[in-house]
């Protein structure tokens, strides 16, 4: 829900658009499984197209991320059900990265990523072969529902690998071949350097600010009770036109 009421979720009758394939910049990694990916594939899915498994797995990560996160990406609370994620999550477009391993230039690795994302993780687990993910949906509705926002994350074991830039990059591949004429933030936390930094380097503009927007929560001195204490967060926006 938001100011302007719930944003329906519709079942999409265009086909998915086409695959694209990033290259990673090498960059060392603690997980084993993510330190020998040299690239991402980025799949276009919807809820009706998304396997069922995956999206238990969005939904796990996603989870997670409210968990750890302290509201530093998202402003929701930790708590959310697979339904509630499912509505908000899958309204309209999700892009889903799937890392691997290229470093051949074998013609026929990269042709099977850009098949169907089942086909991508090459029979994976969703959480050994996600690099990332995120949605596209109208930020407002009716005569304004051109611009479009867009909530992303990465996973905790694949942080650090320049993963959020490329799927930044994506974004501005495929918002705008979605139709839309532009794309805002909401919310960028003051305490989200890594984000800000993102958009920055992508050309987006820093359009707004809302002072104490973000509410947090840390222990006193004495280590039994806890302060509350409020960031400001960034409006940023980019015209695709």
């Amino acid at each position: 829900m938001s100011a302007y009421g719930l944003l329906p979720t519709l079942q999409s009758t265009r086909e998915p658009l086409p695959p694209t394939i990033y290259t990673m910049k090498a960059k060392s990694s603690p997980d084993p499984l993510r330190k020998t990916w040299t690239h991402i594939s980025v799949h276009h899915i919807t809820f009706s197209t998304a396997p069922l498994d995956l999206v238990k797995a969005l939904y796990k990560e996603f989870s997670s991320e409210l968990e750890r996160d302290q509201a530093r990406t998202y402003p929701q609370e930790a708590g959310m059900t697979e339904d509630e994620f499912k509505s908000y999550f899958f309204a309209r477009d999700v892009f889903v990265g799937i890392g691997f391993k290229d470093d051949s230039g074998d013609p026929s690795i990269q042709s099977r990523q850009l098949g169907s994302v089942e086909e991508s993780r090459i029979g994976r687990e969703w959480d050994d072969a996600v690099a990332g993910f995120y949605y596209v949906k109208p930020n407002y509705p009716g005569h304004s529902s051109h611009i479009c926002n867009a909530g992303f994350v990465i996973p905790l074991s694949a942080r650090g690998l320049g993963l959020g830039y490329l799927l930044g990059e994506s974004y501005l591949h495929y918002a705008p071949l979605l139709g839309y004429r532009g794309s805002i933030f909401n919310l960028v936390y003051a305490d989200n350097p890594a984000s800000l930094k993102i958009w920055d380097n992508l050309g987006f503009q820093r359009v707004g600010l809302v002072p104490g927007a973000g509410k947090r929560v840390k222990p006193r001195g004495d280590g039994e009770s806890e302060e509350t204490y409020y960031v400001d967060a960034h409006i940023i926006y980019k015209s695709f036109v």
